[in-house]
């Protein structure tokens, strides 16, 4: 039996390529086993690089973050579904959404700002986007480097953990996003965190703020 799920996430992991095997939306309860035990493997891995405390794998979450994305991806390339189906295609994540739950989700979902952008290369006006970002709008520390509206953001559970506030602020640095940088309950975590490197590093960052 071909396993087109795992197959497809274990390349993306392992390769950051992200390679569709056939025209599969739905997969077998063993491949989709093989996912949730692959990730977590992959969370228990990059986590001994977190700081401080890391919270447990959720692996419903880790599952949700690799059926988006997949999910997504097929609908790109192989549409065949109508618009009203796309939310039934690519549902919301109804458990709670702590520390544990956007860590483990992120696995995969920090992918999906490649894969939005290459919907609006294809058709900018198509209605998977509005789906696409509204998951990220959500799941926002795997859109940090995409242009969201960040003034509607909530991170109470950002600041709730110290692992997934240090994770967030290395994000935004990393990916030089001016636009979560420049908000108010951000902006001095990230300065703090740069310290003396931040004129070198991030020469926009400091210009913006004399200019404030």
């Amino acid at each position: 039996m071909p396993y087109h799920f795992y197959n497809t996430i274990s390349q993306l992991r392992q390769n950051e390529e992200l390679v569709l095997y056939d025209r599969v939306l739905h997969f077998s309860e063993e491949d989709e086993q093989l996912v949730k035990d692959f990730l977590k493997i992959e969370y228990e891995t990059e986590s001994l690089n977190y700081p401080f405390t890391p919270p447990s794998c959720n692996a419903a979450a880790a599952l949700w973050g690799a059926k988006t994305v997949y999910t997504a991806c097929q609908l790109i390339l192989y549409r065949e579904n109508k618009e009203a189906e796309l939310p039934l295609l690519l549902p919301v994540y109804n458990n709670e959404m702590d520390a544990a739950a956007i860590l483990s989700a992120d696995l995969c979902l920090r992918f999906l700002p490649q894969a939005l952008q290459q919907t609006k290369n294809i058709d900018p006006d198509d209605a998977l986007i509005a789906v696409l970002e509204n998951h990220l709008q959500q799941w926002h520390y795997s859109g940090i480097g995409y242009v969201l509206n960040a003034a509607t953001v909530n991170f109470d559970t950002v600041f709730a953990n110290e692992c997934m506030q240090q994770l967030y602020i290395d994000r935004v640095i990393q990916k030089k996003d001016m636009q979560r940088a420049m908000l108010p309950l951000l902006q001095k975590k990230i300065t703090a965190a740069m310290g003396i490197y931040s004129a070198t590093f991030w020469k926009e960052l400091n210009s913006d703020k004399t200019h404030e």
